[in-house]
């Protein structure tokens, strides 16, 4: 039980809202916040959580030199004997708008306590690049421990993969596969293999405190399944099923476990200011 809690967490980082880099499309692009509500919409007969609740809270806010990212996971499972398990997640990185230099932190707490908690930096260049771990220090430690991992040739951050993505889509691309790596999870990069479906209208959330300019655009139905790059396996660690708007906003998505499903349903989204940057 207790380590499908940890998974839920570390997956809702990354099938969160997407972001993008650069100047392309930016009339399209704006950032925003998001929140997002967690049910259990499917349970297997033979284990995993009974019930599940929370909520899903992002803010993506652009600066001159990057995009600044804030996550909180909130979730509890109930499970066939009574036991409730709640996890939160805090996870933040900052991503430059060239696309090479990557910050991140995360911190999991297990019913209040903290379990899990990194920060750590990456960098890419045209062969591949390196990201590094850094540990807090424990009891009875001088200092922290530091784990350096290769990123192979093709990389992306997260908000390169983004827009990279959201490219193939407006080309009628129906697979796009890449190596991506976003620091909120401790297994390192993971390969993203997303099955891209046919333009849509503009989505139809019936929830009162949306900003429609977000979504007032063509969407995408994406099915994604996440590999743990370092890990030799023919399926998926799990999948996501999502609904991603031209904006980058994901108007819905659900995540496929082995033995439960979680859905998102977003609740609130707002646009937040662009920065007024001077050009040196």
């Amino acid at each position: 039980m207790r380590r499908h809690l940890s998974v839920v967490a570390a997956a809702m980082i990354i099938a969160a809202p997407l972001t993008f880099h650069g100047k392309a499309r930016a009339a399209d692009v704006l950032p925003y916040e998001a929140i997002y509500a967690l049910r259990l919409t499917h349970a297997s007969s033979s284990g995993g959580p009974r019930a599940a609740v929370g909520i899903y809270e992002s803010r993506f806010i652009e600066t001159c030199a990057g995009w600044d990212t804030k996550s909180h996971t909130s979730l509890s499972l109930t499970f066939s004997d009574g036991a409730i398990f709640t996890n939160e997640r805090f996870f933040s990185s900052l991503e430059a708008k060239n696309g090479r230099d990557y910050s991140f932190a995360v911190l999991t707490l297990k019913n209040g306590k903290s379990v899990e908690a990194y920060k750590g930096t990456a960098t890419l260049a045209k062969r591949g690049g390196r990201a590094r771990y850094e540990l807090p220090t424990q009891e009875g430690e001088k200092r922290g421990h530091i784990i350096s991992l290769v990123l192979p040739q093709g990389t992306l951050f997260p908000a390169a993969h983004s827009l990279a993505l959201l490219g193939s889509a407006e080309q009628g691309t129906p697979m796009f596969r890449r190596v991506v790596f976003s620091g909120s999870s401790s297994v390192g990069p993971r390969v993203l293999s997303i099955a891209i479906g046919p333009p849509l209208a503009a989505g139809q959330s019936k929830a009162a405190e949306i900003d429609r300019a977000l979504l007032d655009m063509p969407s995408w139905r994406m099915s994604s399944a996440y590999f743990n790059l370092f890990e030799k396996r023919d399926i998926p660690n799990f999948e996501v099923f999502s609904r991603l708007s031209k904006s980058g906003v994901t108007e819905s998505f659900e995540q496929a476990f082995r033995d439960f499903t979680v859905s998102a349903t977003l609740q609130r989204l707002r646009r937040l200011d662009r920065p007024v940057c001077t050009t040196p």
